[in-house]
Formats: structure tokens, sequence, C-alpha cells
């Protein structure tokens, strides 16, 4: 595809399985080095993840940005830099929470909790799987977030970003999806591939976010605080979670390593997987103007 290069753009970019390698740990060089040199040419460059902020931080400030930062597909989008636009977070309320929790088939069916807001997590036991997929380790190196280990029951109050239920086996996986059915009108279900990462735990995993939130949600939020006409952003990305915001942009490109279903409604798609700079690749060439 080609676009007008005289445009200033904003680009929206997800990290795992787009800007980040195969590792979930590496910026590609070719992909750093053209994010940066974009907005060095009066580019806009936004970070849009499921990650919580204290797991895309590194490559927030790796990318020397200082705009807005979007983290669990839109349920929390901050300034870490500037600090003018106030913090907006879409939670779950706190009695949504606790009739989730104390449903009688999904309180038999759960082997482990986590619950996060933006400044604390709360996990009911030690799960190494779990800590490790959701960073829970980095809490206390980057000093964001508090971390409780604890009885949810007793130890949290307020809101919450997200949930994480952990089930205790497969079998429980449908019925617990039954149970959730009452509360569709509160939240949104993912299991299995989470904020766009597929878990490697063995038994099943769900997590809950406010039901309004998606990525193309947080596309419109972004474009009317940089004054761009959505018609004109770029976005990239590589999983379901992506959809919505490769939908609602102008410019909605697909990873080559992405899942199908978005392919099909992407307008364009990387010749390149993330493991070998494919957004690098791509989108110097498209800001220069190139047909590609």
């Amino acid at each position: 595809m080609k676009i007008d290069s005289t445009k200033k753009r904003l680009i929206l970019v997800d990290l795992d399985g787009t800007a980040l390698k195969n590792d979930g740990k590496t910026l590609h060089p070719k992909t750093k080095q053209a994010l940066i040199k974009a907005q060095e040419e009066g580019h806009i460059v936004c970070i849009v993840t499921g990650r919580p902020v204290r797991a895309a931080i590194q490559y927030y400030n790796e990318l020397k940005l200082n705009t807005l930062l979007t983290n669990f597909d839109g349920a929390h989008i901050s300034d870490p830099i500037k600090r003018e636009f106030k913090r907006l977070v879409f939670p779950i309320n706190y009695e949504i929470i606790m009739e989730i929790l104390n449903d009688e088939t999904i309180n038999k069916s759960i082997e482990n909790i986590m619950l996060e807001s933006y400044d604390r997590v709360l996990i009911w036991k030690k799960d190494e799987n779990l800590e490790n997929f959701f960073h829970l380790n980095e809490i206390e190196e980057i000093g964001i977030d508090s971390l409780i280990v604890g009885n949810p029951w007793e130890f949290w109050k307020g809101s919450s970003t997200n949930i994480v239920l952990k089930l205790k086996g497969e079998k429980y996986l449908h019925r617990v999806i039954r149970s959730l059915a009452k509360f569709q009108d509160a939240v949104k279900i993912q299991s299995d591939v989470l904020y766009g990462i597929k878990s490697v735990d063995k038994e099943p995993i769900i997590t809950l976010t406010n039901k309004n939130v998606d990525k193309g949600f947080a596309a419109e939020i972004l474009a009317q605080y940089y004054n761009k006409d959505i018609r004109d952003v770029i976005a990239f990305g590589d999983q379901l979670n992506d959809f919505e915001m490769l939908r609602k942009v102008g410019v909605g490109i697909a990873m080559q390593n992405g899942a199908s279903t978005l392919k099909f409604i992407a307008n364009g798609i990387t010749h390149k997987t993330n493991d070998d700079g494919g957004v690098g690749d791509y989108i110097q060439r498209l800001l220069k103007g190139e047909e590609y």
C-alpha cells in the first residue's frame, strides 16, 4: 500500500509479537531505529499494549517516547513523562469483583486469583508462572506498583483494572465461562491468549477487563488527544486484541506472523515478521511514500 508522505502521522504500536522479538524482551534494532527516526521527523509514536505499565515502561524509555502510554488493552492510559494528561482508568467495580469471586461455581473452580489496579497488585498464592507472565518480579525493581500476597476477600478493597482467574484444570473452563455470562454487561473475557500473548500455563487462565475497553477505543482517545484524523492514524498489531485498533484506524497493518483473522481486515501486512524487524522495515518505507 501507499500513503501521503507529507502528513505527520500518529503511529500506534503493539509490543508482544509486533515491536518486540519472539523473546518478548528485545526491540528489533530496525524497529527501534525506525520508530525513533519517525519521531525525529515529526510523527507521534504511542505504545498500545496489553501489558501493565511496569512491563512496558522499559520500551517506552528505550524508544525515547514522551507520549501517552496505553496498557491493559486500553483499560489504563497515562502520561509518564509530561504528566499533562489525567490518568484514565476503566476498572471493574468492587461489588462486581466480589460477586464474581463469591459465585459458587467460580469459587470452587479457582486455583489462584490476581487483581490489579494502576498502583497495586494482589496475588492470592505465590505462583511462578503467573508471576513471570504478568511481570510481578519487576515490581520491586521498578517501584511503580506495590505487591500484596494474600487473600483477596480480606486484603483487596476497591476497583480493579483486571481480574485473573487461574483454574484448577481444563474441565473447569467451560463451567466458569458459563457462570461468567451473568456478568457480561460488566466484563469482557479473555482465555488462553491473554492481552495478545499465549499463556504457557498448564491450567486454564481467564482474564476479565471492563466490557467497554479495547484498543480501538484507545486509538480514538489518542487520535483526539493529538488532533489527528483517525483515518490518518497508522497502527501495527499481531493478535485479536489488536483487531479493533486495526479496524478503527485508517492504516491498520497486521504482522506477517499475526493471526489470520487480523490479516483479513488489515490495510496491509508486513513483509517481515516481528523477529526480523517487520515494523521497522514497513514503517520506514511507508513514511517515505513508497508502494510496499
